[in-house]
């Protein structure tokens, strides 16, 4: 379950996001900068994400004793992490895209202006990164005395879109730099594009980590390493294992030998944690 200090946290990354959204917009307004209002609403769309973010915890925490949800509700956080990390996909595509016209199609930047822009980007950005460090994305849960790493999709998601923001930040601010000093305007559309893949490659490995859960796709690793352990002891005709959160597995299967579900569950527990074991054995 995951705690309120990781809410918190993610609230203050939101408060501190929007009123940045603000003043960009509003400054933009008032002093007729494009670059500012354009910056103003890309962070609104981090303030979305992490809105998402926000919320999907109190839902969690709200239906967590809910008897409608079979195995709790830990793909709460799956599924926000999956929703976020397509917009984090959405993001990463159209800065390639801007990147790719902008190099076709120079365009004159305002570089003092530009950079101005970039560097509050940045020092924003690092404050929440600052904020959301240490909690949420990864951490070691500690059972019986033995040590599971545990993965946070929801949360992970949104330190992402933050990461992303601050990746792009120092490309923009190195390539408007270099264009200011040593007029390297191709730079600016470059690093755009190379941060819009890295962006992308983000997104993909985490739709991919998400959607496997949300299929409930088979932990194959995870049931040859169960099978290598109970042997020779226990076979199975038949095992199915798969993650039904981001942290938690399920176990069905038949059992050739006499052992018990709870016998197999503590014998396997140091591999990963088991939420449900079902297993049909011959004494039933």
């Amino acid at each position: 379950m995951i705690g309120f200090n990781t809410e918190k946290k993610t609230l203050a990354v939101i408060t501190l996001t929007v009123i940045t959204m603000l003043a960009e917009i509003i400054a933009g307004h008032i002093t007729h900068s494009m670059a500012l209002f354009a910056d103003g609403c890309h962070m609104g769309t981090h303030a979305l994400a992490l809105s998402l973010t926000f919320f999907t915890y109190i839902l969690i925490r709200k239906y967590a004793n809910s008897q409608s949800f079979v195995f709790g509700t830990g793909k709460f956080g799956t599924l926000s992490g999956f929703t976020s990390s397509i917009l984090l996909g959405i993001t990463g595509i159209f800065i390639i895209k801007e990147g790719i016209e902008r190099f076709i199609n120079p365009v004159s930047i305002e570089l003092n202006e530009a950079i101005i822009v970039a560097v509050i980007g940045f020092i924003v950005n690092f404050l929440c990164i600052i904020i959301m460090r240490g909690d949420g994305n990864q951490h070691c849960h500690h059972h019986h005395s033995h040590h599971h790493d545990h993965e946070d999709y929801n949360f992970k998601a949104a330190y992402l879109h933050i990461l992303a923001d601050l990746m792009t930040s120092v490309f923009a601010i190195g390539a408007l730099v270099a264009a200011k000093y040593a007029n390297w305007n191709f730079l600016d559309p470059i690093v755009g594009i190379i941060g819009g893949i890295i962006i992308c490659v983000w997104a993909f490995d985490l739709i991919k980590s998400t959607s496997m859960i949300l299929l409930d796709a088979e932990d194959l690793d995870l049931k040859k390493k169960v099978q290598e352990k109970l042997s020779p002891e226990v076979k199975f005709s038949e095992l199915h294992i798969w993650k039904i959160s981001d942290n938690s597995h399920a176990l069905v299967g038949k059992a050739i030998t006499c052992y018990n579900d709870i016998e197999i569950k503590t014998a396997i527990e140091d591999l990963a944690d088991f939420e449900c074991v079902t297993i049909e054995t011959p004494n039933k």
